[in-house]
């Protein structure tokens, strides 16, 4: 089934790497529109609130968690990325004492990524402006 296909019947693998301030958002609109998505982190204690449906961000209440538990599976176990049709990574990009982004955090994930293997049908880099990514995902995702 071609992706295109398999995105309008909600029956694509998302992945998101990184589940901070832009990616545990983001999932939140993925599982709004009724798309599993898996949700990567190096940080086990995130993943493991996540997975007892407990945010650690401020301004995402559990209950949205807890909402979207059958559609959100959160994980440390990266080998899981080639399940993935579909990988956005959202992972910090802090300015340096030049005030140039680190893009280590970037660089660290792709390599990540294709270590697994995986053969990617959608692949995106999410470094800033939330709404306008989302904004994006979404009408293509409805």
């Amino acid at each position: 089934m071609e992706l295109i296909q398999r995105i309008k019947t909600k029956q694509v693998k998302i992945g998101i790497m990184g589940l901070g301030y832009v990616g545990l958002p983001l999932v939140i609109e993925f599982c709004k529109r009724g798309f599993q998505v898996n949700g990567f982190d190096v940080d086990n204690e995130k993943v493991e609130l996540l997975k007892q449906g407990k945010s650690y961000i401020k301004h995402i209440n559990s209950s949205l968690i807890i909402q979207h538990s059958s559609l959100f599976t959160p994980t440390s176990d990266f080998s899981r990325l080639s399940e993935m049709d579909c990988v956005i990574i959202c992972v910090p990009t802090p300015l340096n004492k030049y005030r140039e982004p680190d893009m280590s955090y970037v660089f660290n994930s792709n390599s990540e990524l294709w270590s697994t293997g995986c053969c990617l049908s959608l692949y995106t880099l999410k470094i800033a402006f939330l709404k306008n990514v989302i904004f994006l995902l979404s009408s293509l995702f409805t």
